[in-house]
């Protein structure tokens, strides 16, 4: 896939002085949807990885078949009330935010498997 300036593609996209052409070709019904799927899969690189990208409900973490493992913990009051400050002031969600503390820690420990 080719190196492509996304901040400078969307600050083209959206500039109103810039003019867009008009598209050359206009799909609808099924060329409309076969064209996507052709797209779809060109992105994607299979009808396998097709597949588990539209695949319903919340994404798997990792490469994992099957349940993704939970660690649970408890928190002091104190440090809940910061952990939820994080939470609105990174707009992450707790998931996102523990994921990256077990990060953290295992690099600090520098621990890979």
């Amino acid at each position: 896939m080719d190196d492509v300036d996304y901040e400078d593609l969307a600050r083209r996209m959206t500039d109103p002085a810039i003019s867009l052409s008009p598209p050359s070709t206009v799909l609808t019904g099924e060329a409309a949807a076969a064209e996507g799927r052709a797209f779809l899969l060109r992105e994607y690189g299979s009808e396998d990885a097709l597949e588990r990208a539209l695949r319903p409900g919340r994404p798997r973490v990792g490469d994992t078949s099957g349940a993704s493992p939970t660690v649970r913990g408890r928190i002091s009051s104190t440090d809940f009330a910061a952990f939820k400050l994080l939470e609105e002031r990174t707009g992450k969600k707790q998931s996102e935010l523990v994921r990256e503390a077990v990060h953290l820690l295992l690099a600090e420990h520098q621990i890979r498997v």
